[in-house]
């Protein structure tokens, strides 16, 4: 009986040292080879990653711009209401003071017309021209953005990249 436990125990010590060897053979690390075209796709990744971020924050600024821009446009017609009441009815509302547009309406080359009696929307039609093909804010500033971009939200890209050379 002894033999028998004993022969069982050498068979088994014997049996797990042949299977440690193989087992550790089997599961080998990536090759270099692996890993390099590895590193090549996730540099492609980042490329495009990057591209994609700069093209969001170009659109950011750009929405930002125009919103600035069609904000003090906006004032000026508004105000310019107020100073025709005042011509015309006798209503007084005081001096309107243009506000301030941190020159975003240049960069879409629009230029704002305060104290216009009577008032108008001629500058607000520019600005909102900016998205009608072969506009005349598109031919002054040389640039088509509907036949560049094909869409409304694609011409932001175009405009975007011009107002960032202007205001840094």
């Amino acid at each position: 009986m002894r033999q028998v436990l004993g022969i069982a125990t050498v068979a088994a010590v014997a049996l797990l040292l042949a299977a440690s060897p193989a087992g550790a053979s089997q599961s080998r690390g990536p090759t270099l080879k692996s890993l390099a075209a590895q590193i090549k796709g996730l540099q492609k990744q980042v490329t495009t990653l990057k591209k994609r971020a700069t093209a969001d924050e170009d659109i950011i600024s750009a929405t930002l711009a125009y919103t600035v821009c069609s904000t003090a446009v906006t004032a000026d017609v508004i105000q310019d209401t107020f100073t025709s009441f005042d011509a015309r009815q006798g209503v007084y509302f005081g001096a309107q003071t243009a506000v301030n547009d941190y020159q975003a309406c240049q960069g879409f080359q629009i230029v704002r017309a305060h104290n216009q009696s009577p008032p108008n929307t001629n500058v607000m039609r520019a600005l909102l021209d900016i998205f009608k093909p072969r506009s005349f804010a598109a031919q002054q500033s040389g640039v088509d953005l509907t036949r560049q971009a094909g869409h409304v939200f694609g011409q932001f890209l175009v405009l975007a990249s011009q107002l960032r050379i202007r205001f840094q």
